[in-house]
């Protein structure tokens, strides 16, 4: 188990607490924070590397919706049980400046931008849709640049390659 302290700043513009911040983790009186060093470093570096530079090309400060998240956490929101969160390799957010598809769709096309995932996701809500950018980073291996848009509404999950807008995605029955 490593020390750490919430008020860290992991870079510039990203602090600790910001990135382990959780409204459902404080509902259930979790703690959220990395205890592995290996997780905090995937935190620094991901903010580095990823989260730092998105945030300058997109002249736009971002809002972290998720970040770091406990094995405990990652199930109670209904994380992937391989995700990306519970490394500290992924962030999910929405830029204050721009619309989320935009941004999306500039963060897709930076050659240079070092991620594994970048996610343009939407979900019906009953108070209309969310929309969030979801990307991530492998401080270890090599990161795959794919770039996917996710779609949910109710029971159905619709994944598409690339940044697709909304009219883009055709639902079909389940068969």
């Amino acid at each position: 188990m490593i020390r750490i302290h919430p008020k860290e700043q992991l870079t510039e513009h990203f602090s600790l607490d910001e990135m382990c911040r959780s409204a459902t983790a404080k509902k259930y009186g979790l703690p959220n924070l990395p205890r592995e060093e290996c997780e905090l470093a995937n935190l620094r570096v991901l903010c580095r590397n990823v989260l730092e530079p998105a945030r300058q090309i997109l002249s736009s400060p971002l809002r972290i919706t998720s970040g770091f998240r406990s094995t405990t956490l990652n199930r109670l929101v209904g994380g992937s049980k391989s995700s990306q969160h519970m490394l500290g390799e992924a962030a999910d957010f929405c830029p204050y400046k721009l619309p989320v598809k935009d941004a999306a769709f500039t963060l897709s096309h930076q050659e240079h931008l070092p991620f594994d995932q970048l996610i343009y996701e939407r979900r019906k809500t009953k108070g209309g849709w969310q929309e969030w950018i979801h990307i991530s980073h492998c401080r270890v291996g090599l990161n795959r640049r794919q770039v996917l848009s996710v779609i949910l509404d109710g029971n159905t999950r619709m994944v598409k390659e690339g940044i697709k807008a909304p009219p883009e995605f055709i639902f079909e029955p389940a068969e």
